[in-house]
């Protein structure tokens, strides 16, 4: 009879930590889930995307701004040509002479929007400058007291200007405007420039009082006389002549000429001269008492007091403005009698026909 199986061991070969399928199935499961893990397939696209916004986002940056300063500077030299040309207009106490002169290099600008965003009325203001500071006092300055005159373009008048690249930040959730705004202003003040030929020697002056009917007399050539008080002057022309004192006269109407070109302020040498010619005292009379009589005249003072050398350049101690009266051309000497105030500065615009002018800082605004 044959023998039974043994249940048992069968039982045993059937164990489930004998399947190898159970096997297989655990270590397919914890294989796929590492690989899943590892797999680092797409990553890059997504680190090259970011990275390629963030360049476009630095180019507009570095775009932008250049268009910025581009716009800026463009706005900046109009602003300073409209105010360099309107300061001239300022010795006539004119409000309408000084905004027409800013309006007139609108046909040349060609900063962005120039076409329809023109300097006008509004965009002119005047101030009063310190020249002992180097600072703008009052920014809402008068036409009959002001020494400067301000051209802006900022607030409703800026300019607009567009921006290319810099609105991507939108994308990033960072709100940007799609144009700025750019306000650029400029400030020229005006000193007056002497040009009369007449050096006055300091001993006429009374400090700051007005001194009446005093008889301004050159030096004679032979130094003969002993009243003298003031020498003829060529300034930075050391010329010597009737011709050359007479052609200053010319110069001190026309504002041009070498004999003036530099700065005329204390402390500069200028040259002088001697004599009592008819002829140049005749240009004299024509100037004070035919072609521009009742008025002032801002003239260099010098140390003076023995010698009006022409080769001898001689420093200027103080300034003062005569007002001529009338002109003694016959006898011997010779003058032209005048009221006469010393410590004066250059800042007065009526005591003279030629100006200096010139761009200052605007430190309030940082400008």
């Amino acid at each position: 009879m044959a023998a039974k199986p043994d249940l048992q061991l069968l039982f045993v070969r059937r164990s489930p930590t004998a399947d190898p399928i159970h096997h297989d199935l655990s270590s397919t499961i914890s294989g796929g889930l590492m690989k899943t893990l590892k797999n680092q397939q797409g990553t890059v696209i997504v680190f090259a995307t970011l990275m390629i916004v963030l360049l476009l986002v630095m180019v507009g940056l570095g775009l932008d701004t250049g268009q910025l300063t581009y716009v800026r500077n463009q706005g900046q030299a109009a602003v300073d040509s409209a105010a360099l040309a309107a300061v001239t207009g300022l010795p006539f106490r004119n409000d309408d002479q000084v905004k027409s002169r800013a309006r007139g290099f609108n046909s040349k600008n060609t900063y962005a929007g120039s076409a329809t965003n023109t300097i006008g009325n509004d965009d002119v203001s005047y101030v009063q400058y310190d020249f002992a500071t180097n600072t703008i006092t009052n920014y809402a300055g008068d036409v009959n007291t002001a020494n400067g005159v301000r051209v802006a373009l900022e607030s409703t008048s800026s300019i607009s200007t567009p921006m290319f690249l810099t609105p991507l930040f939108n994308l990033m959730g960072i709100p940007t405007a799609k144009n700025q705004n750019v306000s650029v202003s400029a400030v020229s003040v005006i000193t007056t420039k002497p040009a009369v030929p007449i050096a006055l020697w300091t001993g006429v002056c009374n400090g700051s009082t007005q001194v009446n009917d005093v008889k301004i007399m050159m030096q004679h050539p032979d130094q003969s006389d002993s009243g003298e008080n003031a020498c003829w002057t060529t300034f930075f022309d050391c010329s010597s002549g009737a011709p050359d004192i007479k052609a200053g006269f010319e110069t001190a109407g026309s504002c041009s000429g070498n004999s003036i070109n530099g700065t005329i302020e204390i402390g500069s040498l200028i040259c002088q001269n001697r004599g009592q010619v008819n002829t140049v005292l005749g240009t004299a009379n024509d100037f004070f008492l035919t072609d521009n009589p009742g008025r002032w005249w801002i003239i260099p003072v010098i140390a003076g007091g023995s010698n009006c050398d022409p080769q001898n350049p001689t420093k200027i101690t103080d300034f003062a403005k005569i007002y001529p009266k009338s002109i003694v051309k016959s006898g011997n000497p010779k003058y032209i009698v005048a009221d006469i105030v010393c410590n004066q500065t250059l800042t007065s615009l009526d005591t003279s026909m030629c100006f200096n002018h010139r761009l200052v800082r605007e430190k309030a605004k940082n400008m």
